[in-house]
């Protein structure tokens, strides 16, 4: 079929499809992760923080300060660099979505069936102490 373009033998269909996983994959990844960023909402209330996030997929959350069981930071090797890091809110809900995700597998989504993964939020130390402490005090 596409015999005219790669004659047998040649070896450019191997080199073009390479080149093509190698250059492409990372672009889509890289513009398919700034789309999300740019969707993406955390809103603390006095009682319960709000999720919103998705470009391909959307995902909405509410999870109740009272209903935090686990928070956990964590700050990457380049996340330090950047002065970033990642807070996890873990609750006692269970499950997780419907199906595989091929987008949440690439690191899109930012929900999971117990909790809400805050992904590179600035001052992460200071922030996890607030979202420790709302917890800690149910929001009053």
């Amino acid at each position: 079929m596409l015999q005219f373009l790669f004659p047998a033998k040649s070896g450019w269909s191997f080199i073009t499809f390479g080149a093509i996983a190698f250059i492409g994959i990372p672009i889509v990844s890289y513009f398919g992760k700034r789309l999300n960023y740019s969707r993406t909402e955390y809103k603390f209330y006095d009682d319960h923080l709000e999720f919103e996030e998705g470009f391909f997929t959307q995902n909405r959350k509410v999870i109740r300060y009272r209903d935090i069981k686990e928070i956990t930071l964590h700050k990457g090797m380049f996340q330090r660099i950047y002065g970033l890091g990642s807070i996890y809110i873990a609750t006692l809900a269970t499950g997780s979505s419907r199906g595989p995700n091929i987008f949440n597998a690439l690191g899109f989504g930012n929900v999971s069936g117990s909790g809400v993964i805050v992904r590179d939020v600035r001052n992460p130390d200071d922030n996890y102490e607030k979202i420790r402490k709302f917890s800690e005090s149910d929001g009053n």
